[in-house]
Order: structure tokens, then C-alpha cells, then sequence
């Protein structure tokens, strides 16, 4: 009996141990990125703090690093990918780590509050539905042939290009079959679906749609070619979640007219005056991506309203530490910089926007805000003079909490 109960102790431990190990494993694991970004011709250090060696082979030959200890490398002169291999306690293999070689880059933190337009290519269906007929029969003519997300991009073989359009072509129908072009998931196919006469009398599919979103955000940062980054996030269709496909976009200039202060569990607001004409445009959007809006913007017209822009060096993730930085956004008409304290740093968040975990010390901020409201995202973040990243959240319950992402994200698109 006590050999039993012994060898059933041995068990339970040695159990408790692999568990432990595998939790061990998969915490390192997850927080050790995928991907490393080096600038060209700098010294940097990379230093994961996980008991982890590391060893990577490079024009300085085969370099490698034992437990918590960081790695310093001079990467060449031009642009170059490197594997690094990593593995657990010296021991076990953890990860392969891309290490890319990048130029050195240098942009302007704005922090300027801008109006958004987003057509989207043809028309979104952000829902399909029902409806009686004039005999009072339930009709779902866009059952099983449309889904929400899909765009509608042709009406028997005519480009549509917004909602008005479909909906005089659909009018005029009388009933016959049309021939519906569609982008699923970035896949062309066709549909035939033939309208039905709601009670009306009007002939109809049976679905929502949509073709343009427009708000207020944050202009992130602008290079010296022009081109531009903001939000640090991507538009998405406020029924279906999915993000917007863009068929052409359009910055204009705006002025904060009013705030409504966040609260916990009610997120506070920016509420900008955007006059949507072709003279207050400032900028074209090309992309529309999970990392946030980007494009080109008009430098004239920026001078034309007095904004200067500083240049300045870019942070990258293993450039960043826990503690004091700064944020740019305008409030009150001028762009300012505002306390914050970056309290968490995930570096295996590759390809996120929560890279970064925000606190807002601001006591004026607080005052005028509550912490981070909606049209503050892309508000660019600042340590040690460096561009590290673009808020991007805030956490409902408590809005001087937030996220960010890494700058290095979207300076990649």
C-alpha cells in the first residue's frame, strides 16, 4: 500500500512538473516575436528577458547568447533577412525569429485631427434578410446567394459604383433575373437572383447595403515624400465587423468642435466639423488595412494652414521600455503633447495593434478627456525622442487606460 501511494505522489509530481514546463514553454513562446526589425548601420540590442539562447548566423558571422542575455548587433549596410533561432532554457526549440534589416527612417509625428471618407468598391451587404410580397408571402430572393461582407460590384455586367446607383438599377427591374458580380474574400464569382415586389410594389433583394464610412480620427505620421499613416487600426463595417474593402478615400481638414468626456463603461468622444468639399481635402487614401489608413497627403495644403512638422528617428519594439512617454493629440485646436506611461510591452504581438498597454498621467488631459476617447486614435506615441507607436484602444471601464501599436507595424505598409 505505501509503495502505491508513494508511486501515486511521484505521479501527481512529476505531472505538475511537465505541466509547469509546458505553461513555462507556451508563456515564453507567446511573448517572443515572430519577426525582429533592425536598422541598417545602427548597434542595437535585443533583449527578449526570457530564459531563452539564442543564435543567429549574420555577415559578422555566427553569433549567439546564452539564458537573459541579450543579443548586440550591427546590422550591414543594405536591407537583409536573418533567422535567429531561439531556444527554451538553452535547451528545447522555442521559435524561429525573422530578423529583418531595414533603412533608416525618419518621419513627422502629427497628432492632427482629421475628417475620414471611405467609399467602398461597389456596395457592401451588411445584412440579408426577408420581406412580404404583395400577396403577403415571406420572399428571400438573396437567400443562399449573398452573404454579409460580400460586394457587389456588377448589376448584369455594369460596374457599380455606390448605393444610389444599385438602387435606381434595381427599381427599374421588372422582376427578371439579373446577373450579380460579387468579391467574396477577394475571390470574383457571379450570382443570379431574381427581385421580388415587397407590398410597395418596389422590386427588392432582401438585403442592406452599404457603400462609404466617414468619421473623425488621428493622423499618425508623415514622411518626407508626403505619404501618411493614422488610426493604427483599420475601418470596419460597424454591422458586420469585417474590415472595409476601399474603392477610393478621401482626408479633410477638421477642427475639434467638441468633447464628450469618457466615463467608466461609457466611452467619451471627439466631435469634429468636417465641410466634405473638394477645397478642404488634404489627402488621398490608398489602403485601407488592419494596421490603419494610409496614403498620400498634400504637403501645400498643410503649409497653407500653418502646420509645421519635426522630423524624427523611429523606436522600434526593442527600442521601447516600461515607463514615462508622451502622446500627441489636439484637443483644444494645437497640437500638445500629454503624459503617459507605457505599462506593458507584449513583443509577440505580431501584426496586432495591442502591442502596447497605456496609461494617461495627464492631469490635464484627464480634466479635458477623461483619458482616451474615440477620434484620438493614431495619436502618435513618444519615448526618448523617438516615434515608438500610434494608441489605438481604450479600455471602456477605464479610459486612461489603452493600447497601442508598434510604430514599426505601420510604417510596413
Amino acid at each position: 500500500m505505501r509503495m502505491v501511494i508513494k508511486n501515486f505522489y511521484k505521479g501527481v509530481i512529476a505531472f505538475a512538473l511537465a505541466g509547469a514546463l509546458a505553461a513555462g514553454w507556451y508563456v515564453c513562446y507567446d511573448s517572443m516575436p515572430s519577426q525582429v526589425r533592425l536598422i541598417a548601420e545602427r548597434e542595437q540590442q535585443m533583449n527578449f528577458r526570457v530564459p531563452a539562447s539564442a543564435s543567429i548566423e549574420t555577415d559578422q558571422g555566427r553569433m549567439e547568447t546564452g539564458l537573459y542575455r541579450p543579443v548586440t548587433m550591427v546590422a550591414g549596410a543594405s536591407e537583409a533577412t536573418y533567422q535567429m533561432d531561439v531556444k527554451w532554457l538553452g535547451l528545447i526549440p522555442l521559435k524561429s525569429v525573422e530578423i529583418q534589416v531595414m533603412g533608416e527612417r525618419e518621419v513627422s509625428a502629427a497628432g492632427l485631427p482629421i475628417g475620414i471618407f471611405l467609399k467602398t468598391k461597389g456596395v457592401m451587404v451588411v445584412g440579408v434578410g426577408s420581406f412580404n410580397d404583395i400577396n403577403g408571402a415571406v420572399r428571400e430572393p438573396a437567400k443562399n446567394h449573398l452573404e454579409e461582407g460580400d460586394y457587389i460590384v456588377s448589376y448584369n455586367g455594369e460596374e457599380i459604383t455606390g448605393k444610389q446607383q444599385f438602387m435606381s438599377l434595381l427599381s427599374e427591374n421588372q422582376g427578371t433575373e439579373v446577373l450579380l458580380g460579387i468579391d467574396r474574400d477577394g475571390a470574383y464569382l457571379e450570382e443570379r437572383i431574381a427581385p421580388a415586389q415587397n407590398q410597395n410594389g418596389e422590386y427588392k433583394m432582401g438585403i442592406w447595403i452599404r457603400d462609404n464610412a466617414q468619421g473623425v480620427g488621428t493622423l499618425t505620421f508623415v514622411d518626407e515624400q508626403g505619404n501618411f499613416g493614422a488610426l493604427g487600426h483599420g475601418i470596419t463595417d460597424s454591422d458586420t465587423g469585417e474590415l472595409m474593402e476601399l474603392g477610393r478615400g478621401s482626408l479633410y481638414g477638421t477642427k475639434i468642435v467638441a468633447v464628450r468626456k469618457g466615463t467608466d463603461g461609457v466611452p467619451g468622444e471627439l466631435t469634429g466639423m468636417i465641410e466634405y468639399d473638394d477645397e478642404n481635402v488634404i489627402g488621398e487614401i490608398t489602403k485601407n488595412t488592419s494596421y490603419g489608413i494610409f496614403g498620400k497627403l498634400n504637403m501645400e495644403k498643410l503649409a497653407e494652414g500653418g502646420i509645421r512638422l519635426d522630423t524624427q528617428q523611429v523606436g522600434l519594439k526593442q527600442d521601447i521600455h516600461l515607463g514615462a512617454a508622451t502622446m500627441i493629440s489636439s484637443i483644444n485646436e494645437e497640437m500638445k503633447e500629454y503624459d503617459i506611461e507605457i505599462t506593458a510591452i507584449h513583443m509577440g504581438n505580431d501584426g496586432g495593434n495591442k502591442g502596447l498597454e497605456l496609461l494617461v498621467t495627464d492631469e490635464e488631459l484627464l480634466n479635458l478627456t477623461g483619458g482616451i476617447v474615440q477620434g484620438m486614435s493614431g495619436s502618435p506615441i513618444l519615448q526618448d525622442g523617438k516615434v515608438v507607436g500610434a494608441v489605438t484602444h481604450v479600455l471602456v471601464n477605464a479610459p486612461e487606460k489603452g493600447y497601442g501599436i508598434f510604430i514599426e507595424e505601420m510604417l510596413q505598409e
